[in-house]
């Protein structure tokens, strides 16, 4: 392939726009839940992408014809280390040697993120891109986090358990501040602040949001709960922004409790209320690691993205 690696300039900001649409659709066909906003607001991706100039990025051309780029989101620090990430809408590749092409611009990129001390790289890449996934692989990345999303058809919700929508979030603060203490635990490793004034203040704000709480009781002391509310600006799920969605926010089960049907009459409830509210679709985002919780979901919701990471050796 005669082709060239150059940065990335605003010449290339519509053909990029074209391909990452190309891409879009070809994980659609896949997750057919996925909205249309992608597709049909160009002029979104293309406001988002342009932001990015700043960053650094590399585009491969050949013949004034743009074949792939990658743009750097943003760089901040994470697990004590510097971080840069390439967010969902920040690549995308032709299918014609597509795994050449990112070879070529990841191994651009990365060298000039660790001439900058940027150790930790990140990329949110499509679900059923087994191709990316391998070359990725091959990199040294590994799964972060996953984000998937459910339609409103029925589960099988088991035996009979009874649920709450609680009204006072205060009453959730000792469950709240147990799942908190869950992540820094093996297989996880995430680490969370365990305050229970914290905890409150969580809580509080997800009240505040319009989130609800539902949650199953055990002799009247709480040992499931979802927290169920609109997907929301600048949080998990990028491409699901203002487009009718509702996410699961939070979720956990004491371990006693666990394999008892309580997750199902949980999400059951989610699901109506979702429906009921007018939303088109359920999203939830999950740590890959959290293997307890990730199974469940597996379960329940199909992925349409996928979080990767990459530690370089930050003696380098």
């Amino acid at each position: 392939m005669s082709c060239q690696l150059v940065p990335f300039t605003p010449e290339y900001l519509q053909p990029a726009v074209e391909l990452f649409i190309q891409n879009y659709r070809d994980e659609r066909t896949h997750s057919p839940c996925l909205p249309t906003r992608a597709m049909d607001e160009p002029a979104w991706v293309r406001s988002v992408l342009q932001s990015k100039l700043i960053n650094p990025g590399v585009a491969i051309v050949e013949q004034g014809r743009l074949l792939a780029y990658m743009v750097t989101g943003s760089q901040f620090t994470w697990k004590g280390q510097r971080a840069a990430i390439i967010p969902e809408y920040g690549h995308a590749a032709i299918a014609d040697g597509k795994q050449t092409l990112y070879q070529a611009m990841y191994q651009s990129l990365a060298h000039e993120w660790v001439n900058q001390h940027i150790h930790l790289h990140l990329i949110g890449h499509f679900a059923h891109d087994a191709l990316l996934k391998e070359t990725l692989y091959q990199f040294g990345f590994g799964a972060l986090v996953a984000e998937r999303l459910r339609d409103f058809s029925v589960i099988d919700e088991g035996r009979e358990i009874s649920v709450k929508e609680e009204k006072n979030p205060s009453k959730l603060v000792h469950l709240h501040v147990e799942h908190i203490h869950y992540y820094p635990q093996s297989r996880i490793f995430l680490s969370s602040s365990t305050d229970r004034q914290a905890a409150l203040t969580d809580l509080e704000s997800h009240a505040q949001n319009g989130d609800v709480f539902f949650v199953s009781y055990e002799q009247d002391e709480p040992c499931a709960y979802f927290i169920v509310g609109k997907s929301t600006i600048g949080g998990e799920g990028f491409l699901l922004q203002e487009t009718n969605t509702a996410q699961i926010k939070s979720a956990y089960t004491h371990p006693k409790m666990r394999g008892k049907g309580m997750g199902k009459a949980l999400l059951h409830h989610a699901i109506q209320w979702s429906q009921q509210q007018g939303y088109e679709r359920v999203f939830v985002e999950h740590e890959t690691a959290n293997l307890t919780g990730g199974n469940f979901w597996k379960k329940h919701f199909s992925p349409y993205l996928y979080f990767s990471m990459r530690y370089v050796d930050n003696t380098i």
